[in-house]
């Protein structure tokens, strides 16, 4: 039998939702089970078409064909469930007439894919059925319903991310005692998937045993695979790792310096770019506060690196992390028109990989990436990770 215990959680998060925003149901339709919204909230998939409703006094309702209920019964979740034979419609517009909602949360988004499981032919299908009219009037998007279920982590959620966190900090660990010069991208990549099958996980992006991101960073410090290039003493290298466990992303990044015979620390101007890396992540991690807006924590990690005389960071501050690597909901980015993800409020329970950079254009020059998994709190922020504060040197010999 499935683990459905994330998703009865999520069912509590739902009602509490829907009732403090006053909405009368969330309706998730959907066919071939293909709404991005399901893994979270049912754990579940119908093949044929079916009603998701989620109502504020937690008395959730799935309308679903015979052969797709007995699936659904085992979740838990639905305090009734309505079995049809060969057509949805009638039995849909039965319920929905008992139920004769002043307000109805659609799974459609203009910004956010994530939130944008109704498709058009899907839509059409409800006008029909349920009344253009009566759904121009109380139709409403789903999205700021579904960005907090997918954002706002639940006990176990939490749980299972703090475990893939701690497995890919062990990894890291295992491959800094490994590592040596003369080692290509790829094959330091491989020790790190090598490691895989032991803490049962995949890679937490491709899946599989795909090795992460490896980037000696004189050979280009593009979002690439890792290839032939060979370490040399003096190398800078840069390792972006997710892992998945039991279905939920950690995503943190370290950087390695490879001493040149005789070193026995970094030169200062490598040593400076990363400790403006890690003042960068500390002014940002500060800044992560519920009620903070995305664009504001991007805001200090960004400043940290330009008054650092480096320049501007190319991609965002940081991101959520969840079932995806990549999780959705509010971005830690740079204020612009159109980017509606960067005004999203912190809230508590969320988590961010939080990933401020030196990125510089001459292959000569330093660049580093450090990437930590944080938790929002009320009572302050708290590292999931454990932090690279010093720069991992790795000996010529």
């Amino acid at each position: 039998m499935k683990d459905y215990t994330i998703a009865r959680e999520k069912a509590l998060q739902v009602t509490g939702l829907l009732k403090n925003r006053s909405l009368d149901a969330l309706l998730i339709f959907t066919r071939e089970g293909k709404d991005p919204a399901l893994p979270l909230l049912v754990n579940a998939k119908t093949i044929n078409p079916a009603a998701y409703f989620f109502l504020p006094d937690g008395n959730h309702t799935l309308i679903a064909k015979r052969e797709d209920c007995e699936l659904l019964e085992e979740t838990g979740i639905f305090k009734k469930i309505i079995p049809y034979e060969k057509e949805i419609g009638e039995e849909l517009r039965r319920f929905f007439s008992s139920l004769d909602p002043s307000s109805l949360a659609l799974n459609y988004s203009r910004e956010d894919h994530l939130c944008d499981g109704l498709s058009l032919g899907l839509y059409l299908q409800l006008e029909e059925l349920l009344g253009r009219e009566k759904l121009k009037q109380i139709e409403v998007s789903s999205e700021p319903v579904l960005k907090y279920l997918r954002g706002v982590k639940s006990p176990t959620e939490q749980k299972r991310i703090r475990q893939a966190v701690k497995i890919t900090c062990d990894i890291y660990d295992r491959v800094f005692a490994q590592v040596k010069p003369g080692m290509t991208e790829m094959e330091i990549g491989k020790l790190f998937a090598s490691h895989f099958d032991e803490f049962g996980v995949t890679n937490g992006i491709e899946g599989g045993q795909s090795p992460p991101m490896v980037l000696i960073t004189r050979a280009g410090m593009a979002h690439r695979k890792p290839g032939d290039t060979k370490v040399q003493p003096g190398d800078i290298v840069v390792m972006d790792a997710s892992v998945r466990y039991e279905n939920y992303c950690s995503d943190i990044a370290r950087s390695l310096y490879f001493l040149k015979p005789g070193e026995k620390s970094p030169p200062e101007k490598i040593a400076k770019a990363f400790r403006t890396v890690l003042s960068a992540i500390d002014a940002s991690i500060a800044a992560l506060k519920p009620g903070a807006r995305g664009w504001e924590v991007d805001a200090e990690g960004r400043r940290v690196i330009e008054e650092g005389g480096y320049p501007t960071i190319r991609h965002s501050v940081g991101h959520q992390v969840g079932i995806a690597c990549h999780d959705g909901g509010t971005r830690l980015g740079p204020r612009k028109p159109g980017r509606e993800d960067v005004e999203g409020i912190i809230q508590a329970g969320e988590i961010y990989a939080i990933e401020p950079t030196v990125l510089q254009d001459d292959p000569a020059d330093p660049c580093f990436i450090v990437e930590e998994d944080v938790l929002v709190r009320e009572e302050g922020p708290e590292i999931l990770s454990r932090r690279q504060t010093e720069l991992v040197c790795i000996p010529s010999s």
